[in-house]
């Protein structure tokens, strides 16, 4: 089915979204704690082995004169996790919708429009409680939620690309899921999340890590809420460009794909 009839059925995504944030943390005491409590604690070990295993130094915020590593993790990880758990967790509901698939005609991409909208919910929720974080440290940083909403457009539409083409090219080749493990590691440590690009010696690891697939919008949320600055021109064209292009992609091949999952399944 094409995005338009996606569109027309909007009012199946919303349940099918209502149902994942409903079921997320069904019978877990701690429930949405948990999506508190998962990058608060990658937060304490990373901080402990960047400032007391390798004695790193925590940069400072170029306008918000921040000099906070755990902060600046934070600031780093939360664009990238909702972009890692959104692809790994619509991999697994376009799998697991296969006797859906079967027996009902709807759009198949609100399998993954679900998962991705449901992420949004969360990584909001994050960004509220972070921005009070950041108030202990003395810093006001909520005027900074505007352009970063902007830049979760981009993400979203980055991370929607990808769990398109990942979740399709996954329900004819499951080594799709498993491969997608392995990358999502690489692409976590080549993004600048548990380091500090300007402390690196290599010039082609600084690149990679600016200006990777990942690192690119990883540097532009540490701007953001670390720096208190916005991105540059360049760095917005550079997502804007990136997100877009992998959105059209991800969409044509799940398109290509879709019509023959009931028959995979």
């Amino acid at each position: 089915m094409s995005l338009r009839t996606a569109v027309s059925h909007r009012n199946l995504l919303y349940l099918l979204s209502q149902k994942e944030l409903r079921t997320r943390y069904r019978k877990s005491i701690l429930g949405w704690a948990w999506s508190l409590l998962n990058p608060l604690s990658q937060m304490i070990i990373f901080s402990i082995i960047f400032l007391k295993v390798f004695d790193g130094n925590a940069p400072r915020g170029a306008a918000s004169g921040l000099d906070n590593f755990p902060l600046y993790f934070l600031s780093g990880l939360l664009p990238f996790q909702f972009f890692s758990i959104s692809v790994t967790a619509a991999i697994g509901n376009v799998q697991g919708g296969a006797n859906l698939i079967k027996k009902v005609a709807f759009p198949h991409e609100h399998l993954v429009f679900s998962i991705v909208i449901a992420q949004l919910v969360t990584i909001g929720i994050e960004l509220v409680v972070l921005s009070i974080s950041f108030l202990f440290f003395g810093y006001f940083m909520f005027q900074w939620l505007i352009p970063m909403t902007l830049l979760l457009v981009f993400i979203s539409l980055f991370t929607t690309g990808v769990a398109l083409a990942l979740s399709a090219a996954n329900v004819f080749f499951h080594d799709i899921n498993y491969l997608w493990g392995v990358v999502a590691q690489l692409l976590f440590y080549s993004s600048p999340i548990i380091f500090v690009p300007s402390q690196v010696p290599s010039e082609a690891v600084r690149q990679i890590s600016n200006w990777g697939p990942t690192g690119s919008f990883v540097r532009a949320s540490q701007r953001i809420l670390y720096d208190g600055q916005m991105p540059g021109i360049e760095r917005w064209a550079h997502i804007a460009v990136f997100s877009v292009a992998t959105f059209a992609l991800g969409a044509w091949i799940f398109n290509k794909l879709s019509p023959r999952f009931a028959e995979e399944f």
